[in-house]
C-alpha cells in the first residue's frame, strides 16, 4: 500500500506542479502585457496593511455578514491546511510523522482540527446557497447567472474534501499513536480527531492496519491538491480558483493607497504612463490620439488586466447593478468575464507568427473590443452605456475590482477616437461647450431660481468682489439652477442658510457645468475645459468653503478638481434638514 501511494502521489504531482508553473508563467506574461499603471506602488505600508486587513478580516467579505463569515472558514481552512498537504508527503514515509517543534504543539493541533471542522461546516451552507440560487430555477434574479457554475461546484467540492481529510487522517493517527503507548494520545491533543478514530480498528494488532489508513488518506489529499492545480492550471480564466492567489496582489495594487475604493473621482486619462492636460493633448500625434482611453484589451493597464483575471464570479455586482436590476445588458460580472476572457485568448497570439494561427484565432484578434452581436464585438454597445457610473458594483465587490474606471476608459475611446457614442449625448455635449450647461440653457438664466424669494441672495461680482468677505459658497449646479424640481431644494437651501444666519453667496452666471457628465460619458476633453474655467473662478473669486445640494458637482469639486489645483472645504447638503461632510 505505502509504495502505490508514493507513486500516486509523486505522480499526480509531477504533472500538476510543471502544468501549475507553466500556467502561473503565462498569466503573469498576459497580465504585463497591459499598459502601464500609475500611482500602484505608493505608501507600500499602507497598501500591506490594507491586504492583510481586507484578506484575514475578510472585512469586504462580511458587507453580506452569513456569507462572509462562512467563507471566512473556508478561506483560513485552505490557507492553514496547505501544510496538511504538505505534511502529507512525508506522511507517505512515515505515517507518524509531525512537523518538528510545532507539529505536536496543541495550539497548532487545535487550530488545524477547528479549521478543519469548520471549515467543512461552512462550505455545506454555501453550496447549498448556490444550489438554491442556481440560474437555471431563478435566471436574471440569481446573482448567479453567467457564472461557470461547474467551477464553483468544483472549488466548493475540494475545500469540502481538504478540510475534512485533516480530520479523518488525524482519528487515524489518534488510534496509532494510542496503540504505540504514546503518552501524546490524548483528548487534550486530539480534541475533535479522536471521535473520528471510532471509525478506524484500535490496538497492537491493527498498527499496520492503521498505517495503510494514513497511507491512503495523505495519498487521497495530495492527488485531491494536485487535480485541483492541474484543473485551475488549464482553466487560467477560472477567477473562483485563480482569485485565492492573485487577489492578495489586487487589493494591494488597488488605486487609493489609504484602503479606500476605487469611487470619488474617477481615475485621469493617461497616455504613455503621464495624466493627460490641455497642454499636452496640443502635442498628441496621431498615434498618440489613437490611444486615448481603451480601444483593444491590450490597451487596459496591467491592473484592469489583473482585476479580470480576479473576478470570482460571486455575482455581488451584479446584484447591487441598477441597471441590471432595470433588465438592461450591463452585468458588471459579465463585462468583467468577458474582457478576461477575450484578454487571454487574444494576448497571448500577439507575439506569434500570423502564418502560424488558425482561422480561428486570426477572427479573434480581429474581434473589436465594442460592437454587437453581428459585428463579432467582446462588449455589446447598449452594455457599455448602460453604466450609470454610481459605484455600486466596485463597492460590493470583494476583491476590489474597478469596474467603472474600465468602463469610462473604454467610453473614453469611443468617443474621443471613434466618435462613437449615442445619439442623445450629442445634444448634453453640445449644450455643454456652447451654453455651459447639459440642456444648452441660456447662462444668464442661471439666477432665476432666486425670483420670488424674501431675501436677497448675494452674486460674486455684484454684491460682494470676493469670497472673502462671506463665509460660503453656495455652489447651486445646472440641475439646481435650470430644473424646476430642483429648484426647489435649492429655494429651499437658501433659505434654510439665510434664516440660520450663515453668511453666503453665489457665483451666478459665472458658474458653470464642473463637466461631471461629460467626463462620466467619455468625453475628456469637454470636461477638462469646463473644470478648467471653473477653476480658474473659483480661485480668483479666493473660494474657501462651499455647500452644494448636488452629488455630482460635491464630488467633482471634492475629488477631481484638485488636479486643476482647487483645494476648498466642502459640504455636501443632501437635503434642507441633513447633511453630510466631506
Amino acid at each position: 500500500m505505502q509504495i502505490a501511494a508514493i507513486i500516486i502521489s509523486l505522480g499526480f504531482t509531477a504533472v500538476a506542479v510543471p502544468l501549475t508553473a507553466i500556467a502561473v508563467r503565462h498569466m503573469v506574461r498576459t497580465i504585463r502585457a497591459g499598459q502601464p499603471a500609475v500611482g500602484r506602488t505608493d505608501n507600500p505600508a499602507g497598501r500591506t496593511v490594507t491586504m492583510v486587513k481586507e484578506t484575514f478580516l475578510h472585512t469586504r467579505m462580511l458587507q453580506w455578514t452569513w456569507v462572509g463569515a462562512l467563507h471566512w472558514f473556508a478561506y483560513a481552512a485552505f490557507l492553514f491546511l496547505s501544510t496538511a498537504v504538505a505534511q502529507a508527503y512525508f506522511q507517505l514515509f512515515d505515517p507518524e510523522f509531525a512537523w518538528p517543534i510545532i507539529g505536536k504543539w496543541f495550539l497548532y493541533e487545535w487550530t488545524g482540527e477547528v479549521l478543519g471542522l469548520l471549515g467543512s461546516l461552512a462550505i455545506i451552507p454555501l453550496f447549498v446557497y448556490r444550489v438554491l440560487n442556481r440560474p437555471s430555477a431563478n435566471g436574471r434574479q440569481s446573482r448567479f447567472f453567467g457564472s461557470t457554475m461547474w467551477q464553483a461546484y468544483f472549488v466548493e467540492f475540494m475545500v469540502l474534501l481538504e478540510s475534512s481529510a485533516i480530520l479523518f487522517i488525524r482519528g487515524a493517527e489518534y488510534n496509532l499513536v494510542k496503540a504505540h503507548g504514546d503518552d501524546h494520545a490524548s483528548a487534550f491533543h486530539f480534541p475533535i480527531s479522536q471521535f473520528f478514530g471510532g471509525l478506524y480498528p484500535t490496538g497492537e494488532d491493527s498498527i499496520g492496519t492503521l498505517e495503510n489508513i494514513v497511507f491512503v488518506i495523505a495519498t487521497i489529499k495530495i492527488t485531491s491538491a494536485m487535480i485541483w492545480l492541474i484543473v485551475i492550471a488549464r482553466n487560467l480564466t477560472m477567477g473562483v480558483a485563480w482569485h485565492r492567489f492573485t487577489a492578495w496582489f489586487n487589493i494591494w495594487f488597488k488605486r487609493d493607497p489609504q484602503g479606500g475604493t476605487a469611487l470619488g473621482g474617477l481615475k485621469p486619462l493617461y497616455v504613455k504612463g503621464k495624466a493627460l492636460d490641455m497642454e499636452a493633448m496640443e502635442e498628441l500625434d496621431e498615434e498618440d490620439f489613437e490611444k486615448l482611453g481603451v480601444g483593444k484589451v491590450e490597451d487596459f493597464s496591467w491592473k484592469g488586466i489583473l482585476d479580470f483575471t480576479t473576478c470570482t464570479e460571486c455575482g455581488r455586482c451584479q446584484s447591487q447593478c441598477p441597471a441590471w436590476n432595470t433588465e438592461k445588458p450591463l452585468s458588471p460580472k459579465l463585462l468583467m468575464m468577458g474582457l478576461r476572457e477575450h484578454a487571454y485568448a487574444k494576448i497571448p497570439l500577439l507575439d506569434q507568427d500570423a502564418d502560424t494561427l488558425t482561422e480561428e484565432q486570426k477572427k479573434e484578434l480581429e474581434r473589436p473590443l465594442i460592437g454587437d452581436a453581428e459585428m463579432y464585438g467582446v462588449i455589446d454597445p447598449d452594455v457599455l452605456w448602460s453604466c450609470t457610473n454610481c459605484g455600486a458594483c466596485v463597492q460590493q465587490c470583494p476583491v476590489d475590482i474597478e469596474h467603472v474606471d474600465h468602463i469610462d476608459d473604454m467610453r473614453r475611446f469611443q468617443v474621443l477616437v471613434e466618435s462613437n457614442f449615442p445619439t442623445e449625448l450629442n445634444n448634453i455635449f453640445k449644450g455643454l461647450e456652447r451654453k455651459g450647461n447639459p440642456w444648452g440653457m441660456n447662462p444668464k438664466n442661471r439666477l432665476d431660481w432666486t425670483k420670488g424669494l424674501d431675501f436677497e441672495v448675494k452674486q460674486v461680482g455684484v454684491d460682494v468682489e470676493s469670497l472673502d468677505e462671506v463665509e460660503w459658497l453656495f455652489w447651486v449646479g445646472c440641475a439646481g439652477a435650470f430644473e424646476d424640481r430642483a429648484k426647489k431644494t435649492t429655494q429651499a437651501v437658501a433659505e434654510l442658510l439665510n434664516t440660520a444666519g450663515v453668511d453666503f453667496a453665489i457665483l451666478g452666471d459665472g458658474e458653470t457645468c464642473t463637466g461631471d457628465p461629460a467626463r462620466r460619458a467619455g468625453n475628456e476633453i469637454v470636461f477638462m475645459q469646463l473644470a478648467m474655467e471653473n477653476s480658474e473662478v473659483l480661485k480668483e473669486t479666493k473660494a474657501k468653503k462651499v455647500v452644494s445640494t448636488c452629488a455630482h458637482c460635491f464630488n467633482s469639486l471634492k475629488n477631481e478638481y484638485a488636479e486643476f489645483g482647487v483645494e476648498i472645504s466642502l459640504q455636501y447638503l443632501l437635503n434642507p434638514t441633513r447633511s453630510n461632510h466631506a
